[in-house]
């Protein structure tokens, strides 16, 4: 019984607490509470279009995502073909350095070449100078030797 009191005690509070707010003049800055009725119902609208722009930017993330999606494909496949470049031209670096080599021991070949050919010119030109030298210097002792042995 008590508890029924109560809640008709109760009852009667809210309601006359609703009915002193209907009739508590409002300043004419503040909203009334319509206007944040109006609100409440106005969030859906809010939550709505807040979700439109998370979409979209969502979509926007994507888009971005996808192009730099693309755009790490695109350098890697740039960045092998570089290195096959890479890998073609140390090939021919490396040929080209053989090559050098092998010229470089062809004229050294050939400067030794030269070298052996110009001693065994001088070597036999030396021999021929000597031949005659020795020729006529053999020849003059004798001619001493001979004059000698005639006096």
């Amino acid at each position: 019984m008590r508890i029924c009191k109560i809640l008709g005690i109760g009852k009667a509070i809210g309601i006359l607490v609703i009915l002193i707010g209907f009739m508590y003049p409002v300043a004419a800055v503040q909203a009334s509470w319509l206007d944040r009725v109006k609100d409440i119902y106005q969030l859906p609208e809010n939550v709505q279009q807040i979700q439109k722009d998370y979409e979209a930017t969502k979509q926007q993330l994507e888009e971005q995502k996808d192009k730099l999606s693309e755009t790490i494909r695109h350098s890697q496949e740039t960045e092998e073909r570089l290195l096959g470049q890479n890998e073609i031209l140390k090939k021919e670096n490396e040929q080209l350095q053989e090559r050098l080599k092998a010229m470089e021991q062809v004229a050294l070949n050939k400067e030794k070449r030269n070298r052996k050919i110009t001693y065994m010119v001088v070597t036999a030109a030396l021999l021929i100078v000597f031949y005659f030298v020795f020729g006529r210097v053999f020849r003059f002792i004798v001619w001493r030797r001979q004059k000698r042995q005639m006096k």
